[in-house]
């Protein structure tokens, strides 16, 4: 054998081995090339998922610091209108090429979208306002300091005592008045009895237990009026109203097709959400003004349809709790028990009905309770402060004035400076009302509110997203498989990838 043939055989080896090498190579290369192009793909659904929720509404972000993407189009809820959104954002992620780019630039990925969904979604609204409950308690306890959630959750824990204090007042006023009703036949024959005796001793003069001392005969006229109109005389009241039947806590709503995670539960939760709302939504004492409603706490408490008609509802609320504490202590004071016993008797002993001057006692100490809770409502709705559980100090009303309490009221009452607020009192209803009817009936005055905003006079609470999930099918092109491709007889199909993602505020 020749040189020049010899020189000729080890070219050709050479040359088949570099093309297996080159062919491990590319194969290996575009192996890595395509679990590059899957994490690339899942990165590009990720980065399309956040692009889309980062169109959140500002102006309700700024104003009740909750986070949605609108998804109305045209005022009604189109969630192909927000997967178009969505295509976008991943197709310039995958196809960055464009314009003379298109032509220089390397893209060693090769991928190309197909197809793009939303696969779920959450409103809002869903499930009575969770996802509202979710973001409001979230931001509450990243902004609320310590020494306010201690007070805050001293007023909660004290809603079981004043429940139990409410619910002792209600059965014995109750009580009484039945007591009262069936020994009103024993009292009339009495009183016949001694009308009777002073005619025929000569005495010409009319025998009745309702004397000009008696403070039941006022307190009763004033039970039978309102205690708005009581409380509040000639002070003005919004007359602001909505209809009910438009507001989202009484309509059809739209519904997600995905659950939100419920994060925060149980009672410190269910404190910080209530005291966002005490934050958030004005009321009667704070001055200040809404689109609907100006008393939207109120509202939120009593749901009815007009201003007055939710003040008169927390009126009548508050007035209770300070029976319920009010008629506690009073029943618990020897002096005031003592005071209503001598009364009692003056009024009644001379019938010598000792069941009726017992059930006459408890009656004024019940409308002594009254009178004093009268003149505490009239004060939260001043400004002024009324301590919780009161004492000889705090305690305003005496029995000598239980039936001047009208002039009283009238002449307005002297406030203390130690106590409890009207949004502490406020507080504590909240705490003793339904979650789930607070949550959509804040809903209802975000919404009214918002749609005062420019530009949104469309705006919906049913149609703001809150969190997404989204699925995108892409094609990946080869690069480094046409070697491999010809040297070991590949299929070489482009391949596809499906990625899923999922995101909430």
């Amino acid at each position: 054998m020749d040189r020049g043939a010899y020189k000729g055989s080890i070219t050709v080896f050479l040359s088949l081995t570099c093309i297996l090498f080159l062919t491990l190579i590319c194969a290996v290369t575009e192996s890595a090339r395509i679990q590059g192009a899957k994490a690339q793909s899942a990165t590009i659904t990720g980065m399309g998922t956040f692009s889309l929720l980062s169109e959140f509404e500002t102006k309700l972000l700024e104003k009740y610091e909750i986070f949605s993407l609108d998804g109305a189009s045209g005022g009604s809820f189109q969630i192909q209108t927000v997967n178009d959104r969505f295509e976008e954002f991943i197709t310039q992620n995958a196809n960055p090429k464009t314009g003379l780019l298109k032509s220089l630039a390397f893209d060693p990925w090769n991928l190309e979208l197909e197809t793009s969904e939303i696969t779920g979604y959450a409103l809002l609204t869903d499930n009575k306002g969770e996802a509202f409950y979710q973001q409001a308690v979230a931001y509450m306890k990243t902004n609320i300091g310590v020494i306010a959630l201690e007070e805050i959750l001293k007023l909660a824990e004290s809603t079981d005592e004043i429940e139990r204090k409410q619910e002792t007042y209600e059965a014995d006023q109750n009580s009484s008045d039945g007591s009262l009703s069936s020994l009103e036949n024993a009292k009339q024959d009495r009183l016949e009895e001694l009308e009777s005796e002073a005619v025929e001793s000569g005495e010409d003069t009319a025998i009745s237990v309702e004397t000009e001392g008696n403070p039941l005969t006022e307190i009763a006229k004033l039970r039978r009026k309102s205690t708005l109109e009581i409380v509040t005389w000639d002070k003005s009241i919004s007359g602001k109203s909505i209809t009910l039947r438009s507001q989202p806590s009484n309509g059809r709503l739209q519904t997600g097709t995905m659950e939100i995670e419920k994060e925060h539960s149980g009672l410190l939760s269910n404190v910080l959400f209530r005291e966002y709302l005490v934050r958030y939504f004005p009321n009667y004492d704070s001055n200040e003004t809404g689109a609907a409603l100006d008393y939207q706490l109120e509202y939120i408490l009593g749901g009815k349809a007009t201003d007055k008609k939710n003040l008169k509802y927390v009126v009548n609320r508050l007035l209770l709790i300070r029976e319920g504490m009010n008629y506690a202590y009073s029943v618990s004071n020897t002096s005031m028990n003592s005071q209503a016993g001598s009364l009692a008797t003056a009024l009644t002993g001379f019938l010598g009905i000792p069941a009726l001057t017992a059930a006459t006692k408890h009656a004024l100490l019940l409308a002594w309770a009254y009178g004093e809770s009268l003149i505490d409502v009239r004060i939260l709705l001043e400004g002024g402060k009324v301590p919780l559980t009161k004492d000889g100090n705090s305690w305003s009303l005496t029995l000598e004035n239980l039936g001047r309490v009208t002039e009283i009221l009238r002449s307005g009452a002297e406030g203390k400076s130690e106590g409890l607020s009207y949004l502490d009192y406020l507080r504590i209803l909240l705490n003793t009302g339904a979650l789930a009817n607070q949550k959509m009936r804040a809903l209802d005055m975000i919404q009214a509110e918002m749609k005062e905003e420019d530009g949104m006079s469309g705006f919906q609470v049913q149609n703001c997203i809150v969190a997404v999930s989204t699925r995108a099918v892409y094609q990946c092109g080869q690069v480094f498989g046409g070697l491999p491709k010809v040297v070991m007889g590949t299929a070489g199909t482009e391949l596809t990838f499906a990625q899923t993602a999922s995101m909430a505020y």
